[in-house]
């Protein structure tokens, strides 16, 4: 049962084991309606019905728990285009700004993008997804 809805919840992002203990996998799917990105932890915040991603001082997304991996290696959250939703909600401008380029997804597949990209100086990739099991 928790193969299928890995299937289903990372269709399109290559996932596969890294270990006994975390999946890999792209960050951007090929037809960029499906991404993960790295959050910190001030972008999430917890409520009654799994988690909402602060993209501004008062602008949210809502997902669902199983979008989001808190692990040893930081958060990664899953995001799809058909339900990046933002809903005004909230009071974060003691953290936050108006960041109006937040509020679009294709900024937040760019950033998927350049996260998936970063190297060290070694030209080794640094910044491969890590999703906990």
């Amino acid at each position: 049962m928790e193969k299928d809805f890995n299937e289903f919840r990372f269709a399109g992002l290559n996932y596969k084991n890294k270990s006994n203990k975390y999946f890999t996998m792209d960050r951007v799917s090929q037809d960029e309606s499906k991404i993960v990105v790295k959050v910190a932890d001030s972008h999430l915040l917890p409520t009654k019905f799994g988690y909402a991603l602060i993209l501004d001082c008062n602008h949210v997304i809502f997902i669902k728990n199983w979008q989001v991996s808190h692990n040893f290696f930081g958060n990664e959250v899953l995001l799809t285009k058909e339900h990046f939703v933002v809903k005004e909600w909230g009071d974060f401008s003691n953290e936050f700004g108006e960041e109006p380029q937040n509020l679009k997804w294709e900024t937040w597949v760019d950033t998927a993008k350049e996260q998936d990209n970063l190297k060290d100086d070694e030209g080794n990739y640094i910044n491969k997804v890590s999703w906990e099991k």
